[in-house]
């Protein structure tokens, strides 16, 4: 079984696994979950959004349309828009 909590492609910085990390991502004195990697790198969520069938954040950025992003999640292969 896989953990649905690593992301299915390694960090584009070092190659290291991507773990779902609650507070990763910083703006201030704020955060919120990322994919972070052991050495610190952490992918903008923006990039990442959740995936409307399964719920997972595991989803590839296919590019924009009409000011919309297009995304294709890893776990389930299911395609969305953002905003929704």
């Amino acid at each position: 079984m896989n953990n649905v909590m690593v992301r299915s492609s390694p960090c584009e910085e070092c190659g290291a696994e991507l773990l779902w990390t609650q507070n990763a991502w910083k703006i201030g004195d704020t955060g919120q979950a990322a994919y972070c990697c052991e050495n610190g790198h952490v992918v903008d969520p923006a990039v990442t959004r959740q995936c409307p069938a399964c719920g997972l954040h595991d989803t590839v950025l296919l590019g924009d349309k009409d000011g919309r992003q297009q995304f294709r999640c890893a776990a389930c292969r299911e395609a969305f828009e953002w905003p929704r």
